[in-house]
């Protein structure tokens, strides 16, 4: 934790976005911690989990339970394809969809959010908007989609009939055309009047209001029409997850919501003016944007408390499956290096620089060993780490909101419920007298959009967002066709003259 003084508190401001952040699976982000005595993530097959879950949250006036997805194990570590130790360790695998428990915990809750991954590699874009718009309709609009294109070559051998993940520049590229495929699908084939449930005519909808999209691109041929009728927010509160140049772009283009990876308040600011200013190419404005991080909080009434929290998952966990973990988010297998090697000496400063971004809490003045490195992922998995006290890790939030400009945060678990516990009881009370956690929904009953941006009757995207003149509002099919295509010469022109070239620069996709 920073020896800094903390900084002013500030009771008039715009509360944090805080989400908890979930996973369809044993563990979230540690390893091996579902053998801590009284955790309770291994019951994630169970339907009162979630809906235990949701109520404890929207009790806790948490805007979102934010579910994480990945589609294979990871198998990099002492590998290739050596899925064994993630098995074992049950890390990440194995998983079910994460969509299936959202309309049990909608139906036990009034004002709470779900913002759900889903990969543009899992199905036909045609499906999934159903999949959407069926979940946007059942929670009464209260669905958020985290925009990912997958990066587990482990999840492409099953789902791309055995080929490798196409290089991340093309990923982006693909990722792009099955989000414009979505929105054509929910927002441009049924006119937002088209139903009418006329039982004098014996008309549900009018024909005329529903048209075929005929989408044509470089991976996808819909003719449509899209398949259901428009749901509350129209389309779910978009998420975009990754920022390397690419997923800049798409960010910058798409994103309502940004999650972003950190390692200190300093980087997440970079990356944050970065994405601003892109997105100003795309005639957006930078302030509608919000910016959420992944982090962990270990906390205690006393700093000596949540140093013996932490200290007794350590001593719990289970460092294999972590170097299991930590292969796959990052794509190098940690078998290679001896085990007392100080990771930090060595040659290769790719992988030095990921040692460092993984171990900003342990301080860069021991050596970081293989197993040191292993022992600490095991407990905090990729997140930022908040350790102390009450007031010391709210001062830190508090510190990194102020330099980044972050909007909020997902904050996961190293046991569950312990740790969601502690960060109700405990910090949340600090956090609202400092005005940075919601007393209570800005809109209750609303949808998840409503929520987001505090603002009643917000159910749709912001004017300046680029979904927004997809949606069929008036006129008949051939007047809204040719301002649809309008709209797409616009933003084909723009992203002909921008964006990246190349896009290997290092990144996790949470």
């Amino acid at each position: 934790m920073s020896e800094e003084p903390s900084t002013k508190k500030q009771k008039t401001r715009e509360p944090l976005i805080i989400n908890f952040f979930q996973q369809g699976t044993v563990n979230t982000q540690p390893s091996g911690l579902w053998s801590y005595p009284g955790d309770i993530s291994s019951n994630y097959k169970k339907l009162n989990y979630w809906t235990d879950l949701a109520r404890k949250a929207e009790a806790a006036k948490i805007n979102s339970i934010f579910i994480a997805d990945v589609l294979g194990p990871y198998d990099v570590y002492k590998g290739p394809k050596n899925f064994g130790i993630p098995i074992k360790a049950g890390v990440q695998t194995p998983g079910i969809d994460p969509s299936a428990p959202i309309t049990a915990m909608a139906s036990v809750t009034q004002s709470l959010g779900f913002g759900i991954t889903f990969s543009t590699i899992s199905e036909h874009p045609y499906h999934f908007a159903r999949r959407l718009a069926s979940l946007d309709h059942l929670t009464d609009g209260r669905i958020g989609w985290n925009i990912v294109s997958s990066y587990l070559e482990s999840a492409a051998r099953n789902l791309l009939s055995g080929q490798e993940l196409p290089e991340r520049l093309e990923r982006y590229r693909k990722t792009e055309e099955y989000v414009l495929a979505v929105y054509e699908l929910l927002l441009s084939s049924w006119r937002i009047d088209s139903i009418k449930a006329d039982p004098k005519t014996h008309t549900y909808a009018e024909p005329s209001l529903v048209r075929e999209i005929n989408f044509k691109g470089d991976y996808y041929d819909i003719p449509g029409p899209g398949y259901t009728e428009p749901s509350p927010q129209s389309i779910p509160l978009l998420f975009q997850a990754g920022s390397s140049p690419g997923g800049i772009e798409l960010a910058s283009k798409h994103a309502e919501v940004v999650f972003l990876n950190g390692g200190s308040p300093e980087i997440l600011k970079s990356k944050i003016d970065n994405i601003k200013q892109t997105a100003l190419k795309y005639d957006r404005n930078p302030s509608s944007l919000k910016f959420i991080t992944l982090a962990m909080v270990i906390v205690g009434k006393t700093h000596e408390e949540a140093v013996a929290k932490y200290e007794s998952y350590a001593n719990q966990a289970d460092p294999e499956g972590a170097l299991a973990l930590l292969g796959g988010w990052v794509g190098i297998d940690f078998n290679k290096y001896d085990d007392e090697v100080d990771l930090l000496t060595i040659e290769d400063q790719t992988t030095k620089n990921i040692v460092k971004s993984f171990c900003t809490y342990l301080g860069y003045d021991q050596p970081i060993t293989k197993s040191r490195l292993a022992r600490h992922v095991s407990v905090k998995g990729s997140t930022d780490l908040f350790l102390g006290s009450i007031e010391e890790v709210a001062d830190e939030i508090e510190k990194w909101v102020n330099i980044s400009g972050l909007n909020g945060f997902n904050f996961a678990s190293s046991v569950n419920p312990n740790t969601f516990d502690d960060l109700v009881d405990l910090l949340l009370p600090e956090l609202r007298k400092r005005g940075l956690a919601q007393l209570d929904y800005p809109v209750p009953n609303g949808t998840f959009r409503e929520n987001t941006y505090k603002q009643k009757g917000q159910t749709f995207v912001p004017p300046d967002h680029l979904a927004f003149k997809y949606r069929w509002t008036k006129g008949t099919n051939e007047e809204f066709t040719k301002e649809l295509n309008k709209h797409k010469e616009w933003i084909e022109e723009r992203r002909a003259k921008s964006g990246p070239k190349t896009d290997s620069s290092y990144i996790i996709q949470r």
